[in-house]
């Protein structure tokens, strides 16, 4: 039998504190609930009880996350659609009769282009979760295409009612 070994690269720090670890690097910090305890020597990391599938590639995603960082891009199409940012929350005009308000979470951050934005986290979790938020409110219609919409996304637009 072979014991789940993770090596960590140069720069990122590894601990575990009652039942949560912390992955920690250049790009940020990542936290997740875990029942293991952490055992270290040098850059060789061993968690005793073994990690879940599930949970070997949350901390995975973390060591990834914390390296490197992760971004989605949005990109709104549609007549009138326009996103800002003010005191920590983004305001989206989405042809609603008043504007959506979303708080940022702590760990998102967000840059703006034309008529895209990115969002940059070092947690995967947070930033799926955030990003799917978002276009929840103006999910990409099935016949104009119009919506929130991921960059590289195609919308495959319906044919409309033959009169």
């Amino acid at each position: 039998m072979t014991l789940p070994v993770f090596r960590l690269p140069i720069g990122v720090s590894c601990s575990s504190n009652k039942g949560k670890v912390r992955v920690s690097g250049c790009c940020g910090m990542v936290t997740f609930d875990s029942i293991s305890n952490l055992y270290r020597k040098g850059n060789m990391v061993i968690f005793l009880p073994y990690l879940t599938p599930y949970e070997s590639s949350i901390f995975k995603q973390a060591i990834y996350g914390v390296v490197l960082g992760y971004t989605i891009e949005l990109r709104l199409k549609g007549i009138g659609y326009r996103v800002r940012e003010e005191d920590n929350k983004l305001i989206f005009s989405l042809g609603y009769s008043r504007p959506v308000l979303l708080n940022i979470p702590k760990d998102v951050e967000v840059k703006f282009s034309k008529r895209t934005f990115s969002l940059m986290s070092a947690n995967y979790g947070v930033l799926q979760n955030f990003a799917t938020t978002i276009r929840r409110y103006r999910f990409p219609d099935s016949y104009k295409g119009a919506g929130v919409l991921y960059e590289n996304e195609i919308i495959v637009c319906k044919e409309g009612k033959k009169t």
